[in-house]
């Protein structure tokens, strides 16, 4: 299958998280993400951006900037600030959830940025907690043609996790199939490993009109399941990081 990188598409996904450090905790949930040509929205029924839809890419749900002028520029404007110059003809890939019957919870989504001919040039991972706060993070590629970097992760993600952690990412170019590794470290040792394999699936109205009873209400799973585990791990004594936990630089 000769699959262009940048295309809209679907991925079928696997989803897991496996705790390792102070307890053991483990689960997995399937899901699908959408794979969104931002030069190029796809023209499909059932999926809309900006406006109300079974499913809906919505602009503001995404890269948070003072320019505020849409995804596109504002992660352009994003890259500047971070000292990052964008070819003015390079193609980007937005994989993320969508919106479902307007509401929407992106824990993490994914640019991916290449450039005229296909080639890969960097990749910003969008990461957002449960208080609707976002942080970004440049992962530039490898030899190996991966996206991989070890960052201060410098965010509050989660009570169960020290936002003075590290995040090591390990992502794959979105292809045939589409695999992501987000490691948790503390000190430089793992203590939660999550990931995301997914399977390259044709964006069509059909499929989406299946997947709305395949994966009812995805969005709110997803929330849900957050908070779901959170209990677990609170039931289970793992430390708690209040909100207010300071940052270090």
């Amino acid at each position: 299958m000769g699959l262009t990188c940048h295309c809209s598409r679907i991925y079928e996904c696997l989803v897991s998280h496996r705790r390792i450090a102070p307890k053991p905790h483990a689960f997995a949930y399937r899901v699908f993400m959408l794979a969104i040509d931002l030069d190029d929205f796809p023209r499909v029924k059932f999926l809309s951006r900006n406006r109300f839809n079974l499913f809906s890419i919505d602009d503001r749900d995404h890269i948070h900037t003072q320019a505020n002028q849409g995804i596109l520029e504002n992660l352009r404007a994003w890259l500047q600030e971070n000292h990052y110059n964008l070819p003015a003809d390079s193609k980007i890939t937005l994989i993320t959830f969508p919106r479902v019957l307007g509401y929407s919870f992106n824990p993490v989504s994914f640019y991916y940025i290449f450039d005229a001919c296909g080639e890969p040039l960097v990749t910003v991972a969008e990461v957002t907690n449960t208080f609707r706060e976002m942080k970004l993070y440049l992962i530039p590629y490898t030899a190996n043609r991966d996206s991989e970097a070890t960052l201060p992760k410098a965010f509050y993600v989660s009570p169960f996790s020290d936002p003075n952690d590290t995040f090591h990412f390990h992502l794959g170019c979105p292809k045939e199939s589409w695999n992501v590794k987000i490691d948790n470290l503390s000190a430089g040792k793992p203590t939660l490993l999550s990931s995301i394999q997914g399977s390259y699936r044709e964006l069509h109205s059909l499929r989406l009109l299946w997947y709305s009873l395949k994966y009812p209400l995805l969005s709110l799973f997803i929330i849900c399941g957050i908070h779901f585990h959170a209990l677990l791990l609170y039931l289970k004594k793992i430390p708690y990081f209040p909100k207010k936990t300071p940052i270090t630089p």
